[in-house]
């Protein structure tokens, strides 16, 4: 039996006693108890019953993309790992202006929620612990969000989503796991009742209509819930920085650096197509520093052979990048002022600062040839009916009534 499965055993009265305080809060909610708010504005909610990685983040990101450029949107996060507190807005970039001028708000928003911020320039966000405040925040700029999506909010019972879509990956079915601290459960399995939507992620570019039919027979879903399959789809490496452009079909060897919950899918892809990985994982959300970006190059230069690149995630690329900007140094005001107090700042000299692990210049970085493999995902049809075409009708018809809904109320009285 592995350590786990015997901690696991161990914990079983924990899982027990979790498991009734979890249902008692629910109990609570379904009785009204606990209140829900329907905000006044279309909501499309994201989220899981597992602890980690499902890909809720590519699913906003997807959605973002679907959205963004028909109605103006916004996204709400709680900012997993941000240096701010409290709830902080930022605006939808009038001026459409991308990656750069955007990816500066990593420290205040979180890895996850920067990036999505580069890639959609004209959409709004806010990261906030509590989702009604930051709707709230949202709808209370001069251009108000149409549509809202939430990330992360199937737990957040507080505030109830027009939409509710639940995730599910296909090598890690809610239904072959049990709650915390014995599995990786955050909810009984019997909550992805609440949801109107499921999508089993990460499933095979290939996939038979028996095996989708045995899926949701093993996921009990019920008649009112769509259930739809997406896979991940790569694109061509992009460079960091001032890489030379290089397509993956030239590489032969790749070491792959990840501070992402689940690379397996990455991974297998890489050597889906050949190639020779060298994997070096961080933990997620990793904080790179100047440490690691040594251990990299000295791990590269370990690879032998000249047809070699460095590979890493979107999500880590915009922690990497703020680290290795061209002239990126140290000072009181940006990464080393995250880590030391100022007491400890006022007391060192120039040269202890350059010795800090979060201390770095161009010239640390020369040379290194740093790439980004694009992601995205997409969904298999349903005999003819796409997850695309359900989700536009229903956040279509829902903008369509909030507006009516507006104009009505604001409607002036005929004398």
């Amino acid at each position: 039996m592995s350590l786990r499965k015997t901690l696991a055993w161990v914990l079983w009265p924990f899982t027990i006693s979790y498991a009734i305080v979890v249902s008692i809060r629910n109990i609570l909610f379904e009785l009204g108890v606990l209140k829900q708010t329907i905000p006044p504005v279309t909501t499309v909610g994201v989220g899981n019953l597992v602890v980690g990685g499902s890909g809720k983040t590519p699913m906003t990101d997807y959605l973002l993309g679907l959205f963004g450029d028909s109605y103006n949107t916004a996204f709400v996060s709680r900012g997993y790992k941000r240096k701010s507190r409290g709830c902080v807005v930022i605006e939808a970039d009038a001026s459409h202006q991308t990656c750069e001028t955007r990816q500066s708000v990593v420290a205040d928003f979180g890895d996850e929620t920067a990036m999505l911020l580069s890639k959609h320039p004209r959409v709004s966000a806010t990261v906030c612990k509590k989702r009604n405040e930051a709707i709230n925040r949202l709808l209370s700029l001069d251009n108000p969000p149409q549509l809202v999506i939430l990330d992360d909010v199937y737990q957040h019972r507080y505030v109830k989503p027009t939409i509710n879509i639940l995730l599910t990956e296909y090598g890690r079915l809610y239904s072959d796991d049990h709650i915390l601290p014995f599995g990786d459960l955050r909810e009984p399995r019997a909550e992805s009742r609440r949801a109107n939507v499921i999508v089993v992620t990460k499933s095979p570019k290939k996939i038979n209509r028996l095996e989708k039919h045995m899926i949701a027979s093993r996921l009990k879903a019920q008649s009112y819930q769509k259930m739809f399959f997406s896979y991940i789809d790569y694109g061509e490496p992009q460079p960091l920085l001032d890489a030379q452009p290089v397509e993956l079909s030239d590489v032969r060897y790749i070491l792959c650096v990840t501070g992402i919950a689940n690379p397996s899918p990455l991974l297998d892809e890489l050597r889906r197509r050949n190639k020779k990985v060298v994997h070096m994982p961080f933990s997620d959300h990793h904080d790179f520093n100047r440490r690691d970006i040594q251990e990299i190059r000295r791990r590269f230069e370990a690879i032998e052979g000249s047809s070699k690149i460095i590979l890493t995630t979107e999500k880590d690329a915009i922690r990497l990048r703020e680290l290795l900007k061209p002239g990126k140094a140290v000072t009181k005001q940006n990464l080393y002022a995250e880590t030391v107090s100022p007491e400890s700042q006022d007391s060192m000299g120039s040269g202890e600062l350059s010795e800090s692990p979060h201390t770095l210049t161009a010239a640390s970085s020369v040379a290194l040839p740093i790439y980004v493999l694009p992601m995205s995902i997409r969904f298999h049809d349903e005999n003819g009916y796409s997850f695309t075409d359900y989700i536009t009708s229903i956040v279509k018809e829902n903008i369509s009534f909030m507006s009516r809904l507006h104009t009505h109320h604001h409607a002036k009285p005929t004398i």
